[in-house]
């Protein structure tokens, strides 16, 4: 993943915003859990969600594609996250038990 994303980004931005792409890129790939310590959790999620946020402001997706970007491609992002979370058995990021609304996601509870 870490050697596609670059490519990946670059495919979304228009030509001359492809300079953006070594910024967003960290973002993208952050979004998919920690590779070192096995684990997912609610940063990684709201990484995901300052890449969503990241495009708008550079105009990438307009005040009209807002509403897609958390009814289609957040929820698609959360649908993904969860299928990753139980193949591959990713531990809960920082748990905090009792205390975190979830250990995997919260945005849903915001949004």
């Amino acid at each position: 993943m870490a050697v596609a994303a670059p490519r990946l980004i670059q495919q979304v931005l228009p030509e001359q915003l492809q300079a953006a792409a070594a910024e967003l890129t960290p973002y993208f790939v952050d979004s998919f859990g920690n590779s070192t310590r096995i684990d997912y959790g609610t940063g990684h999620e709201t990484t995901f969600a300052a890449l969503l946020y990241c495009l708008a402001a550079l105009g990438v997706v307009g005040d009209e594609d807002r509403v897609a970007l958390v009814n289609v491609v957040f929820e698609k992002y959360l649908r993904l996250m969860r299928t990753v979370q139980t193949t591959y058995w990713l531990e809960p990021a920082g748990s905090h038990g009792v205390w975190g609304l979830d250990d995997y996601q919260f945005l849903p509870f915001v949004w």
